[in-house]
């Protein structure tokens, strides 16, 4: 396949040289500007749209000011989800799905200026940084299109399909951030002189994402007062009972060493609770939620570890903890009760987002304990390092180095019971698995589960503090929650929690202090190789991996096992299965299968 795409390279240099490639895209942006209406499109200075928005299942209404140079804001409506989003250099910020008031992400601002560029034909120009070249003709619907492709020098694509005889535009196929989709124009009209789009259409890789705007008004060249980008007041969803500015210190379940459980209240009912910075927003479990009377609307997509998953949204959620209580919030609704049965513990409701992105999260790892606090009153404690958490696709990201590599960053997800994730968009590039003993076990979480690599990386440097041998999962590149150019992995729980934290999404930091005894402590592996099934009366070999004591043996997927180490089922849960998979090295573990065969594992590290 490289031999191919090699040859194909160099057969189109030769049929198309750099001369060629130019007048090419000159001449059909010419077509294109002047199907567009000509000198009164390239002299565009804003553009305001109004009319409504369908996606994932809501409709609503939409209003979008954009001026040339990529300042501009849109508003959404959709009834159970309002948002704002504003462009506006420094001052750029947007709200949460909860109303939140947060700095607009780096990548955010720079996707929509480049969609300004495109709007406005800058992009087509070479402008604004961006860089053109000729693909060539595709058909798309029965009609032969020529295709421009933009690029701004990483390796997000914007090709603009364009009639190489008229210079009607057909739309743009984008892929930004490994994620593809296709955004086409129709009912065009003429508006002051420019052919406008009045529909826009937008087919995503995942269906979810799809999206149709019908405008019905459309005003060129206005001119929009500074108000109108201005940042409002914060709007705040977290409230401490009599003033305070803590909630003190609440006891958690530490669940396996790696999750956090304690107890709060949902709508008033007490409600089980993990959790999770790496949840832009609080989750439900659906049952749960028809269970408490809580109702969902819409469809919209989920990303996690496991892919992508569909997500109703639930309006004017409470949520208390002791003191505190988190009011008027609105949450997803997934179905999350097999991914509490897969680590072995309930798990009705996930809190992310809206408690981090107001107060600080103060955990007290070495004494199971945590406190939700004021940022604005607190003080760094000695000792502890200062971490930049920079805000990425609504969570945060930190930096760590990887086998003595440069900073780069990973997600800080204390709702990861997994050490390391390290994405494929980093660890390919790098050659990360070269050379390098592997296996391959299930992983994943909300979106379902799937093999994925494992491997040990040797050397990982964090918030100052060096760690070796750590056991590191590498996904695949298909799954679409793992797969990023703007992180390349995921730090999970089971490296955070060697430090007292303080997570504080308000000031974009963390304030890490390592505990002696936990740094130096070697990490838990996995050094069986099976994964199990839980069954009324027996368990169910559900993969085997490679390379692994339990393959060794012949241990197959289908096989069922009703006794481990004489005991029956009842006294093998999942959090106990994996403890016993963690058991040292050359500890012997006896399975009974149905038929009667004996089997007899001696553990061992096989990556």
């Amino acid at each position: 396949m490289t031999l191919r795409i090699a040859l194909a390279a160099l057969a189109f240099a030769i049929i198309a040289p750099a001369a060629a490639q130019a007048d090419q895209v000159s001449d059909l942006v010419d077509r294109y500007v002047g199907w567009r209406g000509g000198a009164a499109f390239e002299h565009l200075t804003s553009i305001r749209e109004k009319g409504r928005l369908e996606t994932a299942g809501l409709s609503g209404t939409l209003d979008i000011s954009m001026e040339r140079g990529g300042r501009q804001r849109s508003d959404a409506d959709l009834g159970v989800v309002k948002s704002t989003s504003v462009v506006d250099g420094d001052a750029s910020w947007d709200t949460t799905q909860s109303g939140q008031i947060e700095n607009a992400e780096e990548a955010a601002v720079r996707y929509a200026r480049r969609e300004a560029a495109l709007q406005f034909t800058d992009a087509l120009r070479g402008q604004d940084g961006a860089g053109d070249r000729y693909l060539g003709t595709e058909t798309r619907d029965g009609r032969t299109w020529g295709v421009i492709r933009v690029s701004f020098g990483d390796e997000d694509t914007y090709d603009a399909f364009i009639d190489p005889a008229t210079g009607e535009l057909d739309g743009f196929r984008i892929n930004e951030n490994r994620k593809a989709r296709f955004e086409r124009f129709g009912d065009w009209r003429m508006v002051g002189g420019v052919r406008m789009p009045f529909l826009d259409a937008v087919i995503a890789d995942i269906a979810t994402e799809n999206s149709t705007i019908t405008l019905s008004e459309i005003a060129l060249n206005g001119r929009f007062e500074d108000a109108l980008f201005a940042r409002p007041a914060a709007v705040r969803r977290a409230s401490f009972k009599g003033g305070a500015a803590s909630t003190g210190w609440i006891p958690f379940e530490f669940f396996g060493d790696n999750r956090i459980f304690f107890t709060a209240k949902i709508n008033g009912h007490d409600t089980v609770v993990l959790l999770d910075s790496g949840a832009q927003t609080s989750v439900v479990d659906r049952a749960y939620a028809a269970q408490i009377g809580l109702k969902a609307q819409g469809a919209v997509t989920a990303m996690g570890a496991g892919g992508a998953d569909t997500a109703g949204i639930v309006k004017g959620v409470k949520i208390e903890i002791g003191d505190l209580t988190l009011d008027q919030t609105s949450i997803a609704a997934i179905d999350i009760a097999a991914v509490g049965q897969r680590i072995g513990h309930p798990l009705p409701f996930v809190l992310g987002g809206e408690v981090f992105n107001e107060l600080a999260v103060d955990i007290d790892f070495a004494n199971r304990r945590l406190a939700f606090r004021d940022p604005d009153r607190l003080q760094k404690p000695d000792g502890a390092a200062e971490v930049h958490l920079k805000p990425v696709q609504g969570i945060r990201a930190v930096p760590v180095s990887v086998e003595g590599g440069p900073p780069v960053p990973f997600d800080f997800d204390i709702g990861n019971g997994s050490p390391l994730l390290i994405f494929p968009a980093y660890a390919d590039p790098h050659g990360l698995l070269k050379d390098r003993r592997t296996s391959q076990r299930l992983g994943g979480a909300v979106g379902g589960v799937h093999p994925e690599t494992v491997a040990t990386i040797r050397r990982l440097s964090f918030a100052g503090v060096d760690f070796a041998d750590v056991p590191t999962s590498f996904p695949g590149a298909s799954n679409q929650g793992l797969n990023s150019n703007l992180t390349v992995g995921n730090v999970g729980l089971p490296i955070i929690d060697r430090f007292h934290v303080i997570v504080d999404f308000s000031h974009d930091r963390a304030w890490l202090t390592p505990d002696p005894e936990r740094i130096k402590s070697p990490f838990v592996r996995d050094r069986l190789g099976l994964s199990l099934i839980n069954h009324a009366n027996d368990l169910e070999v559900e993969f085997v991996s490679p390379g692994s004591p339990a393959e060794a043996v012949g241990f197959k997927t289908g096989e069922r096992v009703t006794l481990i180490d004489r005991k029956p089922q009842a006294a093998w849960p999942a959090d106990a299965l994996r403890t016993l998979a963690e058991q040292p090295a050359g500890t012997l573990i006896e399975f009974t299968l149905a038929d009667g065969q004996v089997r007899r594992v001696k553990l061992a590290d096989y990556f």
